[in-house]
């Protein structure tokens, strides 16, 4: 019986031992997936960072324009692998996230439609507007190896577009490459009240002097933002400065940013948010021009001896030249074959409010439905549009709600150059009168022909002598952007005004 009882206890020592053996691996399993799997969580982290980072470079540079040029540009063609050393931009933002640089990683970038959900930018000027960035990586495991699975692979993919967004417009100067695309010059005082958190944009990427600061020109956006909700400078607390190029911040005296306005460069080009706007079509009929005597009529006694010239909308085959006349203009769209459009020495221009052009069926998009809805400028041809010589300019621009959403002077994107000096004909605003325009200045050729041929723009000049003074109830859109001269030049802008415009977003 002793006997017995000692080989029993032997071989429950033995189940003991098999026991611990059996648990021993067990945890150490556990304890290697413990491991292993924070390692593997930390580069799937790490891994997804590398795809967001390599489709928003990517973007960014076909947004930009960058892409296509130097050992960093890429083509949006086909799709392609990374090298381990590969310089173009999405794998460059890829490897500075950790992945690329060795064998055991790959990188993959293409350019699928988008997802569906999404509503891409119709600019024509981008060569693709979806980058998909896919990257892996063989993990090799540690004590997970005890349990059979030597390696693991990790995965992540990020999708990054330009995407359409409402979104307020600022005072964007769209020329891409010319040095002093905005200019101040003089002692203007320019003051923005209200509008959105940004409210003035440059474009060009000059390096030295997109910008450019000279005399004793300021710019005082203390009172922008949206929260100067009536556009007055009563409740703004400031806004932004966005400059792609340089140079770096002016000086305080020259701009006041506000307590929430910020100097910003680079930042990124915005993209012409009217580039969709069509073209108004010719009139089938011409405009016409009738005299008026002071007090005859609807013109003022304050015409005084040169009378008045009654205007309707229509087709003006050589433009329009207004002198020693109050021009009356009746709403609808004036269409300008060549010749420009000017109002110079004692002329005054007066939108007229309270008629409905319906008659002649030419004005798309607002003829016969709205009174005193104001009018659009359509210059088409050569000649500059020149307005303001002492005299008193008060106009209203097209319906906000109709096909050109409240444009009031537009160029023609294939127009000749209008241009400062050697040229000399530059579109011009401002003089020695009392000028309100309400409405959108666009003065635009497209960026392909500015790229083509940098002298190729439209230049706007706003300008005043120290007894003028120039309002602004709209947003200023121009390749090319002047203010000088001495007078006082204010913009009142919407804060809730919005259009659609492009912007790079990560969309998967």
């Amino acid at each position: 019986m002793s006997q017995i009882r000692e080989e029993g206890h032997g071989e429950e020592g033995q189940a003991i031992l098999i026991v611990v053996l059996g648990m021993s691996i067990f945890l150490l399993g556990a304890v290697g997936l413990a491991i292993d799997g924070a390692h593997l969580y930390s580069q799937r982290q790490m891994a997804q960072a590398a795809a967001d980072s390599a489709a928003q470079a990517g973007m960014m540079s076909i947004f930009d324009g960058t892409n296509g040029t130097g050992t960093t540009g890429f083509s949006t063609t086909s799709a392609f692998t990374c090298g381990t050393s590969d310089a173009k931009t999405p794998c460059v933002f890829a490897r500075n996230n950790g992945f690329g640089g060795s064998a055991s990683d790959t990188v993959t970038i293409d350019f699928p439609p988008g997802p569906s959900g999404v509503t891409l930018s119709t600019d024509p000027s981008y060569s693709a507007y979806v980058v998909r960035a896919r990257v892996s990586r063989n993990v090799s495991t540690t004590l997970m190896r005890m349990l059979g699975s030597t390696t693991t692979t990790v995965n992540a993919t990020a999708t990054a577009a330009i995407v359409q967004v409402f979104s307020p417009v600022p005072i964007l100067v769209l020329h891409p490459t010319l040095a002093q695309a905005l200019s101040l010059q003089g002692t203007p005082g320019i003051r923005i009240c209200g509008g959105p958190t940004k409210s003035i944009q440059v474009n060009s990427n000059q390096s030295s002097d997109a910008a450019h600061f000279g005399g004793s020109a300021t710019v005082d956006l203390s009172h922008a933002g949206p929260k100067d909700t009536l556009g007055d400078c009563t409740k703004g607390t400031g806004a932004d400065f966005g400059v792609y190029g340089s140079p770096p911040p002016p000086t305080p005296a020259a701009i006041s940013l506000g307590s929430t306005g910020h100097y910003i460069q680079p930042a990124s080009p915005i993209t012409d948010p009217l580039i969709n706007v069509p073209a108004p079509p010719l009139p089938a009929v011409l405009g016409t021009q009738t005299a008026l005597s002071a007090g005859a009529g609807i013109c003022p006694l304050s015409a005084g001896v040169h009378g008045c010239t009654v205007m309707t909308p229509g087709k003006y085959p050589t433009g329009l030249s207004l002198m020693n006349t109050t021009a009356l203009m009746k709403p609808g769209i004036y269409y300008m074959v060549t010749g420009g459009f000017g109002c110079a020495a004692n002329c005054n221009l007066t939108t007229i409010t309270g008629f409905v052009d319906g008659a002649s069926g030419t004005n798309t998009g607002w003829d016969g439905t709205v009174a005193g809805g104001g009018v659009l400028v359509y210059n088409s041809g050569s000649g500059p549009v020149n307005v303001g010589a002492n005299g008193t300019v008060y106009m209203v621009g097209s319906p906000a709600a109709s096909v050109y959403k409240n444009i009031l002077f537009f160029e023609n994107r294939a127009s000749p150059a209008n241009v400062a000096p050697p040229i000399k004909n530059a579109n011009s605003l401002g003089g020695g009168g009392a000028m309100t325009l309400i409405g959108t200045l666009y003065f635009t050729n497209t960026k392909a022909t500015m790229l083509a041929t940098q002298s190729h723009y439209q230049e706007l000049d706003l300008s005043g002598n120290s007894g003028s003074g120039t309002l602004i109830q709209g947003e200023i859109i121009a390749d090319v952007l002047s203010l000088g001269g001495t007078g006082n030049i204010t913009m009142n802008l919407n804060p809730f005004a919005s259009l659609v415009i492009s912007q790079v977003a990560l969309v998967n």
